[in-house]
């Protein structure tokens, strides 16, 4: 049995070193092969390697029709039956399907019905007047081959429901009353004719026109069954890349297309800064520039020339603190009220160029009153700042005046608290004492008439008058 097995075995190991063979439709297969049976015990026979044939016919690719018949010469296992010979032939009428595995292999399902033929010494081994039996059959096997060329490895399994019945046996005990299950490993090689035309490789082009016929199974192939090639190397086939010029290097999704996640125009994979801020302006590799090295990137500075070491905001401008228009950097009086006219440093300007006096315009007092309410308080607070960043070198004098309204005497006296009122909140506000002098003048001087109340009104005034 051993020696049998392995004969068996080896001629199975050397025809199924040939390539898997595709089966299709219309195909018609002649098959011859080897067989070896593995008897139940109750028969009490010797398993002995047969050969036998085939015969296929495919109705599509996977689906098929097959009958085999295998011839086995066998005897008894009992020595006490020397002399005695068993023939049986199997004849399976089966449908199949064959499921492509890929990589040259086909494996296959059968199920079909099975007759054995009984003859030689079986009638009288068995003891029964009629020789054959048979019953519902499977099968189960692999295919390989190439060309028209197959080999074919199956075990079958034969469940045999009307057995050889033993009534009136005269050599030995009954054998083989019940239902019993056959088992067989059959190897065959077959040759395949016909059918529609060949598509080995089951890429979709026949072989007669395939230029690339191995191609591996489920590879997207092009007109002439070569596999679609990558010409800009992005790793996505020409067939399924929606951008097929992508630059070297760059990151894609499975369309084969670029992304660029900081919208810089530089594709991720090559962007060497991928995380630059939007609307900077970048080079090759994707990296923004500062020019002024202010920390604003180019093409979001709107001052792209800012000088070395200035405060400057998002937009890569100077910083104007004080809102007076100046620069931080330039500002000489970077705490300017706001509103004040500076000069080029930054500094308020008390004196218009070319004059020497200033009407405080809205320290305008009540009539016969020297009080200062909240509007010239405010007022005040300007003229104090600019005051003490006054460079001229000259000292003020805070000059009081009065409408025509009462007598000159109270109108001198008058002028004079004004003027010392003034002078008094400056001095509080900083302005050192020193660089002062309070006059009052009444109604001398006036700007406006006397006649009408808003004209005695801006009468009522105070000036700043430069003094050496």
């Amino acid at each position: 049995m051993i020696r049998k097995l392995s004969v068996l075995c080896a001629a199975i190991a050397f025809m199924a070193t040939t390539p898997a063979h595709a089966q299709s439709k219309g195909q018609f297969q002649v098959g011859v092969g080897a067989g070896l049976p593995f008897y139940e015990a109750d028969l009490g026979l010797n398993s002995n390697v047969g050969i036998g044939g085939r015969l296929g016919y495919m109705f599509s690719d996977k689906i098929g029709f097959e009958a085999d018949a295998f011839y086995y010469s066998t005897e008894p296992e009992s020595a006490q039956y020397t002399g005695v010979s068993v023939t049986e032939v199997p004849i399976h009428a089966r449908l199949t399907w064959n499921a492509p595995l890929g990589a040259g292999v086909g494996f296959i399902f059968g199920a079909g019905y099975v007759y054995n033929m009984w003859s030689g010494d079986a009638t009288s081994y068995f003891m029964n007047s009629t020789e054959n039996d048979g019953g519902p059959g499977g099968l189960v096997g692999l295919r390989f081959g190439s060309g028209a060329v197959s080999m074919r490895i199956d075990l079958t399994g034969d469940y045999i429901t009307s057995p050889i019945n033993d009534t009136t046996g005269t050599l030995d005990t009954p054998r083989a009353q019940d239902s019993r299950l056959d088992w067989a490993l059959n190897a065959t090689l077959a040759l395949g004719f016909g059918g529609g035309p060949k598509d080995s490789d089951k890429d979709g082009v026949m072989n007669k026109t395939d230029l690339c016929p191995n191609t591996p199974l489920g590879t997207a192939v092009d007109a002439n069954g070569c596999p679609w090639g990558d010409a800009d190397k992005d790793g996505v086939t020409d067939n399924l890349d929606k951008c097929p010029n992508t630059p070297m290097g760059a990151t894609v999704n499975a369309e084969g297309c670029p992304s660029d996640t900081d919208k810089d125009g530089v594709y991720n994979g090559i962007d060497k800064c991928p995380n630059t801020p939007m609307g900077a302006t970048v080079n090759a590799e994707g990296c923004p520039s500062d020019q002024d090295s202010d920390g604003v990137y180019n093409g979001i500075d709107q001052c792209p020339d800012t000088p070395a070491g200035a405060k400057v905001d998002m937009k890569g401008c100077p910083v104007d603190s004080d809102g007076d228009g100046v620069a931080d950097y330039k500002d000489k009086c970077p705490n300017t009220p706001a509103g004040m006219k500076v000069n080029a440093e930054g500094c308020p300007v008390l004196f218009e160029a070319g004059k020497t006096a200033l009407v405080l315009q809205g320290v305008n007092f009540a009539s016969n009153s020297a009080t200062l309410d909240a509007t010239d308080i405010e007022i005040l607070n300007k003229v104090a700042n600019a005051v003490q960043y006054n460079p001229s070198g000259y000292k003020l004098e805070v000059a009081g005046y009065t409408s025509s309204t009462g007598s000159r005497a109270h109108n001198m006296k008058l002028s004079q608290q004004r003027a010392e009122a003034v002078m008094a909140y400056l001095v509080s506000k900083g302005v050192p004492a020193s660089m002062m002098t309070a006059k009052g003048y009444g109604p001398d001087f006036p700007i406006d008439t006397n006649a009408t109340a808003a004209g005695r009104a801006n009468n009522r005034r105070v000036e700043l008058k430069q003094v050496k």
